[in-house]
């Protein structure tokens, strides 16, 4: 299945997304080139949590993405702080056993998730982890992130925890079909998101038009695929 998306009036990553949330903000370990929040946020401040925004109120029936400007699982992030972020999203759908929020952790860390799977947010059917799987190379534009490869095995390990993956291909870079095809195939994601980069500012190397059908072709086998707006020009 293919779903190809409309420009998101909010300006959110993604239009199932109802609300963002940085309860942590600050520049981001991973420092990758093209980064969109480091775009718009230039001389960013060192990495914090800001306690007002911690327990501002998140309504309900939503789909939160927590932690959208930065990295919640970066190494350098206090595990303190994920806790308390953590312990928020839970205590929010406690109160709330009818009308449950959805929250969907990104993170090009996800190995340092599974530290936390034991929390009972993680049990909740509506949360949701996601992790950006750009390309199966290595190009220095992607920062101090872990590798491609690495990512895949530890999403592995958290869907055979029963918890629910989506892989982000943004910005989609060149790529490798086979290869790329299984590291995305290892996370075993329920939904893939295909973008370009949207840092005009930083040329990557992109795949061809012809190599992004043939991989969504491919990738609608096991998961369903959303072209995000920026990226509708590949298959059209």
């Amino acid at each position: 299945m293919i779903i190809k998306e409309q420009k998101s009036r909010t300006g959110n990553m993604y239009q199932f997304v109802d609300d963002t949330w940085n309860p942590i903000v600050g520049k981001c370990l991973h420092e990758c080139a093209y980064c969109y929040v480091s775009k718009r946020c230039k001389n960013q401040k060192e990495i914090r949590l800001v306690s007002k925004t911690l327990y501002r109120d998140l309504g309900s029936g939503n789909t939160i993405f927590p932690v959208s400007g930065s990295d919640m699982f970066a190494e350098n992030v206090p595990e303190l702080w994920i806790l308390q972020v953590l312990n928020r999203c839970y205590a929010t759908n406690h109160n709330l056993p009818d009308h449950k929020n959805s929250f969907m952790f990104q993170t090009k860390n996800p190995k340092r998730v599974l530290d936390f799977i034991n929390h009972p947010i993680f049990n909740d059917e509506k949360t949701k982890v996601c992790t950006t799987i750009e390309t199966n190379r290595w190009y220095e534009e992607m920062g101090k992130a872990p590798k491609p490869e690495y990512r895949a095995d530890a999403m592995a390990e958290i869907a055979s925890k029963g918890i629910t993956t989506i892989v982000t291909a943004e910005p989609l870079m060149k790529f490798d079909h086979t290869e790329m095809l299984e590291i995305i195939k290892r996370c075993k994601p329920e939904q893939v998101n295909i973008g370009k980069n949207s840092n005009f500012k930083i040329k990557l190397p992109e795949p061809t038009a012809d190599e992004v059908k043939r991989l969504i072709d491919e990738l609608e086998n096991f998961s369903t695929v959303v072209i995000k707006s920026n990226a509708l020009d590949w298959v059209e």
